[in-house]
């Protein structure tokens, strides 16, 4: 017999003073005397050159310079991007989207296209390489950064930040680093042309920042509200400072700006536990950030990498993603379901480099997405994704004086993880062995439903033996498309509870949740999320008292939930269970089966309080965008299938002030257990388990005790 008697822990985010090495040093102390201070160092040449021609970098560098000699050398610079109609992001519509993205893909062409070129050059000394660069550069500062009059049709400034943002980023993070590299190798005239755009395009860039009240944000904390573009354009800020360090004087400000950002602020959607709270697409957003890391560790400046945050943040991809593709939560692309992708492999293999992290090498091994790696892709289908190839050149000659350390087992981490600071709980039956693997993530989110959030609080996914089998709907063609908006966002696409139809509230900081119990003891671990705020925000007010969910992990084998709704009126309840495979519901035993290609979920409903009715749904409220199912839409890829998927909800009959839920889930590998799962619900809340694998269980979950025999 088994007695587990915990205290709830305080799920609220803290506003905490960050104390570390970065408070202590002057942001100038490491700046380098003499340009170039970004990418390739003053006094680097050398080295950098024996890299990519004898060292760990001549293949990438090789393929980077056989794809430009092929596909870009001659390639004419393109025209600027025009204008298309209302740039605000709650009215884009598929068109717009798709001139939104195009404008992204052709700025991204034109970054890369120029920092391949310098950097060719720099190794290589032809002047054919150096004349692309140059070109490329004197061209782009030509463009208009004013969008005004767009009201009245197509005319210039699209790639100015008040109007297309993403199209902005993908020229301001590169061009003044490929500046830096060259700056001797124009004229006078050139170079006052070039700063006077770079000037303007730098100071609009930190308007728009500062605008978003990036510089007031906290650590870990929502006292401002973070904006995501805002922050991600943070580490540009700090990298374009010291590219015009010398010819800028508003530079020096900038950089200030982003130092003491990352010293004191950053992440404001995470914290000393890793975790970040847009999810683990949005996540790789951190590549970005290491951007400014890595810029500080070419620099000697011993705060890079030196937080908590840095040292933790990779294992909320180690926990939270599988090599196979599968939903998470969060905003998704790639067809809403994601994996360990190859860029997030390289960036793992880089910070095992600077960390001396085995366990990191290990997960990375683990990838097995068949697109190429970014040393291996060469320059291929340059456009808007970032990091490229030749960053990640950059990032590995960095770190190239670390040693890639021997990878270790990470079984000898510990299966469970509880990402605090985001409110994120991690369970594994065979942590790195995805094939054995039964994982599941819980949420109960402090950061509301902002930004790539969703609501949803106390909600799971689960996934087993390579399978996604558990779903949370993560389909976005774009942002606040109708679809994105009307279904993914919602609680109702999420493994949740409804309330009088009724979920959580969408983009609210205040639609918040909060882990109130993570516990590990020898046969469990058992995790509390308390998601009251959230759904009384859309309820009569007074109306919601509680609700909470447990959600227990027994012997790192199956899953038992109890969900508890207190209400002051008499509500109906609603149970919630997602799969992109066909969901069949027996209402007779009340239970669920989900059938995937080699694993199924066996789903048990109980209650003491009345029946179920339940139906499955084939379709989501709002249908997908018919040319992204189609595949027709413009600049957009993916290696997915936006697949209808299957949606139960099963509902208790009768209307109650309390209602008190259990279900129980045994994943199943290579098709249906040998037993069927029996359970019962005895009057006192106490569930007798007959599993499928012959042992028997009885198990009584309360408020503050868990029993499990």
């Amino acid at each position: 017999m088994q007695i587990i008697k915990t205290i709830g822990l305080c799920g609220a985010i803290a506003v905490v003073a960050v104390g570390s090495v970065f408070a202590q040093i002057d942001a100038t102390r490491y700046v380098p005397a003499t340009a170039p201070r970004t990418m390739v160092l003053s006094g680097r040449d050398d080295a950098f050159r024996d890299y990519v021609t004898r060292g760990e970098g001549r293949a990438a560098y090789e393929k980077i310079k056989r794809d430009f000699d092929r596909e870009y050398l001659d390639m004419p610079f393109p025209d600027e991007p025009l204008t298309y109609g209302d740039p605000e992001p709650k009215v884009r519509d598929q068109v717009k989207a798709d001139f939104w993205r195009g404008a992204q893909d052709v700025c991204g062409r034109v970054s890369g296209v120029a920092e391949a070129a310098a950097l060719i050059w720099k190794v290589t000394g032809e002047e054919k390489y150096l004349a692309k660069a140059k070109a490329f550069l004197l061209a782009e500062a030509e463009w208009s950064l004013d969008a005004s009059g767009w009201e009245h049709g197509p005319r210039p400034g699209a790639t100015g930040i008040s109007y297309n943002d993403e199209a902005h980023f993908r020229l301001w993070r590169k061009l003044p680093l490929v500046y830096d590299q060259i700056r001797d190798q124009f004229t006078p005239d050139e170079r006052t042309r070039i700063i006077a755009h770079y000037k303007t395009r730098g100071e609009q860039s930190v308007a728009f920042i500062k605008k978003s009240d990036t510089h007031n944000l906290r650590y870990n904390s929502l006292a401002v509200i973070p904006k995501s573009h805002p922050v991600r354009f943070m580490p540009m800020t700090g990298l374009t400072a010291l590219a015009l360090w010398d010819e800028v004087p508003e530079s020096k400000a900038w950089w200030e700006f982003a130092y003491q950002f990352y010293a004191t602020q950053f992440p404001p959607w995470g914290g000393d536990d890793g975790g970040w709270a847009e999810g683990v697409a949005y996540w790789r957003g951190v590549m970005e950030h290491a951007a400014f890391q890595d810029q500080l560790l070419a620099m000697g400046d011993p705060s890079a990498y030196a937080s908590k945050f840095w040292r933790n943040t990779p294992y909320f991809q180690v926990y939270n993603v599988q090599p196979y593709r599968h939903t998470q939560f969060g905003d998704l692309s790639n067809a809403g379901r994601f994996n360990l992708e190859p860029v997030v492999a390289e960036l793992m293999y880089h910070l095992a480099r600077v960390q001396q992290n085995g366990y990191l090498v290990t997960y990375a091994g683990l990838c097995t997405d068949a697109r190429e790696t970014p040393a291996e892709k060469g320059l291929e289908g340059l456009d808007r994704i970032y990091p490229t190839s030749a960053e990640f050149l950059i990032r590995n000659f960095i770190a190239a004086q670390s040693p890639l350390p021997n990878p270790t087992p990470l079984a000898e981490l510990p299966p469970n993880r509880y990402f605090a600071d985001v409110g994120w709980v991690s369970m594994h039956s065979a942590l790195g062995h995805p094939e054995d693997d039964i994982h599941a993530t819980f949420i109960s989110s402090p950061y509301g439903s902002i930004s790539h959030s969703h609501a949803h609080q106390n909600a799971f996914v689960l996934n087993a033996y390579g399978e996604n089998l558990a779903i949370t709907g993560a389909y976005r063609e774009w942002h606040n498309s109708p679809h994105h908006a009307g279904w993914t966002r919602l609680t109702k696409s999420k493994n949740a509870i409804l309330i009088d139809d009724e979920g959580q509230k969408p983009e609210d900081q205040e639609s918040q949740g909060k882990i109130t119990r993570f516990e590990e003891s020898a046969r469990a671990v058992w995790s509390t999320g308390d998601a009251t705020k959230a759904y009384a925000l859309m309820q009569p007010k007074g109306q919601v008292q509680r609700v909470t969910r447990d959600f227990v992990f027994v012997d790192q084998r199956y899953v038992i939930i109890r969900d508890v709704v207190k209400l002051n009126m008499p509500g109906k309840f609603t149970f919630l269970l997602h799969s992109v495979n066909q969901i069949t519901w027996n209402e007779a035993d009340t239970t669920a089966l989900i059938q995937a290609d080699h694993a199924t979920l066996t789903t048990k409903l109980l209650t003491n309080e009345g029946d179920f009715t339940g139906r499955v749904q084939d379709h989501a409220d709002v249908p997908v965008d018919p040319s992204y199912v189609n595949g027709t839409a413009a600049n957009y890829h993916t290696t997915g299938r936006w697949d209808e998927q299957s949606h139960l909800l099963a509902e208790v009959k009768v209307k109650r002030n309390e209602h008190v839920l259990y279900a129980v889930l045994w994943p199943e590998r290579e098709g249906l257990p040998a037993k069927p799962l029996q359970v019962e619900l005895s009057a006192d809340g106490t569930l007798t388990i007959c599993r499928p694998d012959g042992k028997n269980d009885r198990v009584r979950i309360e408020n503050s005790q868990l029993t499990i025999k």
